[in-house]
């Protein structure tokens, strides 16, 4: 009588996972410095890059600027642009900075070196408050500094459109578009 009453038991059909041997949802649980845990990994990237290898966003110019991550994540490309920028110390002493250069493969020390000797002043290398390298050039060389920098690096792909002003602390077009179809 007391066998009747009681719920039939059935076993439960467990799945595992074919590269760790544990089931499917310990997978994450794994140590992640375990071989196993990196195996998986690695195939979960693999399939889901294949899928989403395709998804990029791109500017007005046609340059891909953002790429789809496997888990939703997104990569921003830096973006092909130079920004000069004008800063003012201690009342009447001015800094140039230059923010962009790496994203067009120029070495920051050689550009540093340039601007220090064509200003005659000093110049380095710092980092902006996003953790980013510029160059700082003692001085007011905007204008200069954009000439410069379009003359010097234009076998790297610098080109007039590239090159961006902050005046009243909005970025603006160093050059207009007329004046590219001028020369």
């Amino acid at each position: 009588m007391a066998d009747s009453a009681a719920p039939s038991l059935q076993p439960v059909k467990v799945e595992y996972d074919p590269i760790t041997g544990v089931p499917s949802e310990f997978n994450q649980y794994l140590p992640k410095d375990s071989e196993e845990y990196k195996k998986w990994k690695a195939s979960q990237q693999a399939g889901a890059e294949g899928a989403l290898s395709d998804l990029t966003l791109k500017d007005k110019h046609g340059e891909v600027i953002e790429k789809q991550l496997p888990g939703g994540k997104v990569k921003k490309k830096a973006k092909n642009e130079i920004i000069l920028e004008t800063n003012t110390r201690s009342r009447k002493k001015c800094v140039t900075t230059i923010l962009g250069l790496e994203t067009f493969g120029v070495k920051l020390p050689e550009a540093a070196k340039l601007f220090g000797k064509k200003f005659a002043s000093g110049a380095s290398i710092t980092k902006n408050p996003m953790e980013k390298d510029q160059v700082e050039v003692q001085g007011d060389f905007v204008e200069k500094a954009a000439d410069l920098i379009v003359k010097t690096y234009k076998d790297k792909g610098i080109e007039k459109k590239h090159i961006f002003a902050v005046v009243d602390k909005k970025k603006e077009p160093m050059y207009d578009d007329d004046e590219d179809d001028e020369q």
